[in-house]
């Protein structure tokens, strides 16, 4: 539900202190790109810092810089004039992050030619509102849990998010609540037997070792191939004083050494291990570099499942979760009405 209501005192102080670092960063802006001009023409003889089309890239940037800043301070300034918000009630049927990662590459300036590259990621959090999504700053995001009952006030130009009030379920019986709680202590303190694989828990068990020696094999390569590039040189005395740095590849060598021998004998025990845990939250991870991931919160820690396991879930549901004797990678995840998911 959604309904226009007026800005309050305290809703009209949040807007504009929203105001003052949006009003001084276009000073340090102008800083910024002085010094870097400066550098520039100072540490390269180029053409090209020479003949004018420098000042207009640079100028072009900070025409950019100051055109997204002045957007925002002015959405800002219209939610004031306007005098009114958006007030949002409703369940929160989903949560997602997403992470933007981008690249930049750089001179290191001189006359060498050299260049250096670096990387920065993002993070925007969202909130879905009866299956509407609005976009909340970090403190929001983390105060609710997908199904929470929730007010939120927003600004309509600006989208700030003024307040979140997660709803208290008022009418709910204290006794009932209580013999919930008591319900879940006792199911999260019971012990699962354990069960003999069947065609699906090997399969998933050799998904798990073959996911893993990938992942390792394909960190360790390059450092394979520079060892065996050094060897076949006859640089062994430089390979020496290098040793430092593949200790990290050798270590993810005994790592895999080691998972073999969990698989070996996970497949020859042939039986698995369930452990009770609740549903506590549930997300999507999203971005620019990476696959969209579906992220279940238990008490046991957290879980990367499909997307059918991750739409039947709910928070609070009990769940059993399968690992196999050897090792702390689950195989799969069992709902009460005995519906088993695999997680590989």
């Amino acid at each position: 539900m959604k309904e226009q209501l007026s800005l309050s005192p305290e809703d009209i102080k949040k807007l504009r202190k929203q105001l003052i670092p949006m009003l001084i960063f276009p000073f340090a802006v102008v800083a910024m790109f002085a010094v870097f001009y400066k550098l520039a023409f100072k540490n390269m003889d180029d053409s090209f810092f020479q003949d004018g089309i420098s000042e207009k890239i640079f100028m072009g940037f900070a025409v950019l810089f100051l055109s997204i800043l002045g957007y925002m301070v002015w959405t800002s300034v219209i939610d004031i004039k306007r005098g009114f918000k958006y007030r949002i009630t409703g369940v929160v049927t989903d949560k997602r992050l997403n992470i933007q990662t981008s690249s930049s590459h750089g001179s290191a300036g001189g006359r060498s030619g050299s260049s250096r590259t670096s990387s920065s990621s993002s993070r925007h959090y969202y909130l879905y509102i009866n299956d509407e999504e609005f976009s909340v700053d970090y403190k929001h995001y983390t105060r609710v849990k997908v199904g929470s009952s929730v007010v939120m006030d927003r600004a309509p130009k600006s989208r700030l998010t003024l307040s979140l009030t997660v709803l208290s379920k008022e009418n709910e019986d204290p006794q009932a609540t209580n013999q919930n709680r008591a319900d879940n202590i006792k199911f999260l303190e019971s012990e699962i037997r354990e069960e003999r694989f069947n065609d699906a828990d090997f399969h998933a068990l050799k998904q798990i070792f073959r996911t893993y020696t990938k992942r390792k094999l394909l960190f360790m390569l390059p450092f394979v191939v520079i060892v065996f590039g050094m060897i076949t040189n006859g640089l062994i005395g430089f390979l020496i004083v290098l040793f430092p740095l593949f200790i990290v590849p050798l270590w993810q060598g005994v790592s895999s050494l080691r998972r073999l021998g969990e698989y070996v004998r996970n497949k020859g025990y042939a039986h698995k291990r369930g452990v009770t845990a609740l549903v506590e939250d549930k997300l999507t991870v999203t971005g620019n570099r990476r696959k969209g991931t579906n992220k279940v919160i238990t008490t046991r820690g957290t879980l990367s499942v499909s997307t059918v396991l991750y739409d039947s879930l709910s928070v609070g549901e009990k769940i059993i979760i399968f690992y196999p004797k050897y090792g702390k990678l689950p195989l799969s995840v069992m709902k009460l009405n005995k519906e088993e998911f695999y997680l590989f």
